[in-house]
């Protein structure tokens, strides 16, 4: 699974969470912190976003593995401020 989600998957759990297959190769999850989304595109890298508060942030980083990915937005999604972008 360290580039593709199996198609016959529509529930996993990375990073800590349960993510849910929202489309091919498009995935969210949520917590108490945020909501996330995480897509392919035509690259074949993993990239994503994160809604907290209202305020949707893009990820500034993107990778070709899955988890390494999922880690990354949950970490940031739990460390950003949304008023100033900057982290906690």
């Amino acid at each position: 699974m360290a580039n593709d989600a199996p198609a016959s998957v529509d529930i996993m759990m990375l990073a800590g969470l349960t993510w849910e297959r929202a489309g091919r190769n498009r995935w969210t999850a949520s917590d108490r912190f945020a909501r996330y989304t995480i897509f392919r595109d035509i690259d074949e890298r993993w990239y994503g976003d994160w809604e907290r508060d209202g305020e949707i942030s893009r990820a500034d980083w993107s990778c070709p593995t899955l988890e390494t990915f999922a880690e990354y937005m949950v970490d940031h999604g739990r460390r950003k401020t949304p008023e100033s972008g900057k982290q906690t």
